[in-house]
């Protein structure tokens, strides 16, 4: 594991916990007093996990995901990884593929008109979670927070992200310790482009609308 546990460790330019003191501030102030390594990660990982889900794009640096305080499956993740890796926990990016959340989308065409421009996304989806050595690789999911999870269960949809397999019922995970340049590609194949911001923005009123309903519950 020795050469592995250094390769998972390492900073990237969107991974840039190295230069980013807000992160290692962070990183310090929610491991400090922990026992082990578990419950390090527990404290990081819930951290990460609550900060609000939204739409944006791609490339972000964990620093600003920090910054903003909210972000999407790869800005969560990465930012979750930074974290970790900051205070020397190995781990790195799982991407694969899922199936859109039709209860989600169907909600959200229902409130804008420019949120139903998802639906151009088609039925699959890129997702990016983490894996964290934990003594083994652990999987885990800071995507979406907590309150809209909530939200979408009251509506009637579930937590589970369907994973897309192959024709031998197999799942394809891409696992990285360094996903600048696949996410760099991901963001010149996004769907949207002059008018993205503003449809993520809508989606966005969405999601907050269903985190009431979660905070509701």
């Amino acid at each position: 594991m020795a050469f592995d546990r250094l390769r998972y460790l390492q900073p990237s330019g969107l991974c840039d916990f190295d230069r980013s003191p807000a992160i290692r501030r962070k990183a310090r102030s929610l491991t400090s007093g922990a026992r082990n390594r578990r419950q390090k990660f527990e404290r990081v990982y819930s951290f990460v996990k609550k900060m609000p889900y939204g739409l944006e794009d791609w490339d972000l640096k964990a620093s600003e995901t920090i910054r903003k305080g909210w972000g999407m499956c790869s800005g969560k993740t990465n930012l979750l990884i930074a974290l970790l890796r900051s205070v020397g926990i190995p781990a790195r990016y799982r991407v694969y593929r899922i199936r859109a959340d039709t209860v989600l989308w169907s909600k959200l065409e229902k409130m804008s008109s420019r949120s139903s421009r998802m639906g151009e996304l088609g039925e699959e989806r890129d997702h990016v979670d983490c894996e964290v050595w934990l003594g083994k690789w652990e999987d885990c999911d800071p995507g979406r927070d907590p309150d809209l999870e909530k939200g979408l269960v009251k509506l009637g949809g579930k937590l589970e992200r369907p994973k897309v397999t192959d024709h031998n019922g197999i799942v394809r995970y891409l696992r990285l310790a360094n996903y600048d340049d696949w996410i760099r590609q991901r963001q010149q194949r996004r769907t949207f482009r002059s008018d993205r911001m503003d449809i993520f923005d809508d989606a966005n009123k969405g999601f907050e609308f269903i985190r009431e309903i979660g905070r509701s519950a």
